[in-house]
């Protein structure tokens, strides 16, 4: 909920920039500056974009070096690209550094190392950047009087760091007597942070030259940003000197590192409209050249994605994660024996099937058919907009999915977090309602997949799941939350059904014929569901497989249905029991009325 309520106002936030700097200007003008730069000047721009992946890859690998591990460049630039592809396109808690430690992992670094380097990395990163801002509070006092204790801040936090930097490499009882100093209550998050930085300092005592060579290269890459923004500004015509730019954009990216918009969108225009108008830019122009310059952010972040989906299957994300202790070390090889025995369902023989690539895998998964340009749109169209909360992400949902789903009527509304596979296979009537964190999940060979009727309204956190079965749920069935919809043949809900929360319809079961080998290897059958008009299951209800509910029915709360149900039956326990006709009900009461 907490994270719901920052991603909320980060948005509220980014929505209300961006309607401050609009009202500045119009999208026509903005198109007409983005239309006359000059393209070639623009080329040049991304491909230092290219020359500052190797130059970050490069002192990636110098502190890998440093620690004992080498690793080629050119899959550090790939990790970079797909770091790129978490940070700026996939709404996700793994954020791209601690994909990057994964992917050195999964080349065979001990899981310390690998931390360790890429901490020690965005570290001197951030010092170099805080160093030309340093630079720019004494130089450029007419930047920095503009933000009341911008300057304050800027120097505080690099003598902060740098000072940091020395006691790490002072004697270790200096280091105890500090950290003891921040033991306190409110300090203690603090001490930890600064604790898991000394450690990864620490391990370079003695590697000078390393740090050395990295803290040049942390400079020049600084300076290649700067370069590239200062060619995005000349290529639409903003006369503004490269000077300039050597103070405006360390500012003006420390400021959007302050964590209070997405990706800074709208703080980003907001901050180059304050800084460079004063120039003689107008303001059309500065958003076109924020447009521009975080477009060729995303479209890096994309063809992060595409190497991501294409490169071999290596170590899994969920090992980098079981491997715990200070030094990284491994988990034990009971937990792993223990871990490897688990169920093997289809979909992880799919996923672990090695004759295939990854791409493959998740085409299989998620498409249920090949394509690299319909998987690119399918992973657009979801990481544009599945994520994105409030009235704008149901408008960009609305309009987006049908482009992917196989058929979808008119007024539906898809809620946050909405999983959605094999959607070529999922076809939704008029008037439908689909709450937030459902599974539509279709997939199977050769099954028609999810068929949804017209006002059908899904609730909250159901799972509607095929195993090479088929759904169907008719007109006006009403669904509450947290159900689960499983078919491995057909389930039919007719027409005006009510389930509430927490109903289970398994349409499948397990051979358990043999005692020589383990249930989950023996196979299963199906007979399929079928849930007559008219009927509703209270909370909890279970239904398995081969059961009919007669129309017009109530199946009472935590009832478990194994069989046929007549109609207008009232009937419950487990296994459930008809205890009276309802219309028998209705009849003994017109007679007493009478």
């Amino acid at each position: 909920m907490k994270k719901i309520l920052v991603t909320g106002f980060k948005f509220v936030v980014s929505a209300v920039l961006i309607y401050v700097v609009l009202r500045q200007t119009n999208l026509g003008q903005i198109w007409n500056s983005a239309r006359n730069a000059n393209l070639w000047i623009l080329l040049l721009s991304f491909s230092l974009h290219a020359v500052g992946y190797y130059a970050s890859a490069f002192r990636w690998q110098i502190l890998l070096n440093a620690q004992g591990t080498k690793i080629p460049v050119s899959y550090l630039v790939k990790s970079y690209a797909v770091a790129m592809y978490f940070n700026n396109i996939l709404p996700s808690t793994i954020g791209g550094d601690v994909v990057r430690a994964y992917d050195t992992w999964r080349y065979g670094v001990p899981k310390g190392k690998a931390i360790t380097a890429v901490i020690v990395e965005r570290f001197l990163g951030l010092l170099a950047l805080l160093g030309f801002a340093v630079v720019a509070v004494f130089v450029a006092t007419d930047f920095t009087e503009k933000i009341p204790n911008l300057g304050y801040w800027i120097v505080g936090i690099f003598l902060a760091m740098i000072l940091f930097t020395a006691f790490i490499f002072v004697n270790q009882k200096y280091l105890t007597r500090i950290g003891d100093l921040f033991d306190k209550p409110g300090l203690k998050l603090f001490k930890k942070q600064a604790k898991k930085f000394s450690d990864a300092f620490r391990g370079f005592r003695g590697k000078k030259g390393a740090l050395f060579w990295a803290i040049v290269l942390s400079l020049v890459l600084q300076i290649n940003v700067i370069v590239h923004y200062w060619l995005i500004a000349t290529a639409l015509g903003m006369n503004i000197s490269i000077v300039k730019f050597l103070f405006i954009i360390p500012i003006a990216l420390f400021v959007m590192m302050v964590p209070i918009s997405i990706n800074a969108i709208g703080l980003r225009e907001n901050l180059y409209v304050f800084f460079l108008k004063p120039y003689g830019a107008s303001v059309a122009q500065i958003i076109a050249f924020s447009w521009i310059a975080y477009g060729m952010i995303l479209l890096l972040g994309i063809l992060g994605g595409v190497l991501l989906a294409f490169r071999k299957q290596g170590k899994r994300f969920e090992d980098f994660n079981a491997i715990s202790g200070e030094n990284g070390m491994a988990e034990t090889k009971e937990a792993v024996n223990a871990r490897q025995e688990k169920e093997i369902l289809d979909t992880q023989k799919a996923l672990l099937d090695e004759k295939k690539s990854k791409a493959a895998k998740y085409q299989e998964l998620f498409l249920g058919e090949s394509g690299f340009f319909k998987m690119l749109k399918y992973e657009l169209i979801i990481t544009l907009c599945s994520w994105m909360p409030g009235a704008l992400g149901l408008l960009l949902r609305s309009k987006l999915y049908p482009l992917i789903l196989g058929k979808v009527g008119r007024n539906v509304a898809f809620g946050v977090n909405v999983t959605i596979r094999h959607p070529g296979k999922i076809r939704i009537g008029d008037n439908v309602v689909i709450d937030d964190n459902c599974v539509l999940d279709a997939k199977g060979d050769g099954n028609n997949g999810i068929t949804i009727g017209n006002g059908v309204f899904i609730g909250k956190n159901t799972i509607l799941t095929c195993h090479d079965g088929d759904i169907v749920l008719e007109d006006n069935v009403n669904i509450g939350f947290n159900c689960v919809i499983s078919s491995l043949s057909s389930i039919v809900l007719k027409k005006n059904n009510l389930l509430a929360s927490f109903v289970y319809l398994v349409g499948g079961d397990h051979i358990a014929d043999r005692t020589d080998v383990p249930v989950l290897f023996q196979g299963r059958t199906s007979k399929g569901i079928v849930i007559e008009e008219n009927c509703w299951l209270g909370a909890h209800v279970s239904v398995l497989d081969g059961s009919v509910v007669g129309r017009d029915s109530i199946i009472g709360a935590n009832a478990v249905v194994n069989g046929t149900i007549p109609e207008f039956s009232i009937a419950v326990g487990a296994p459930a029991r008809v205890l009276r006709d309802r219309r028998e009900q209705k009849k003994s009461k017109k007679q007493e009325a009478s």
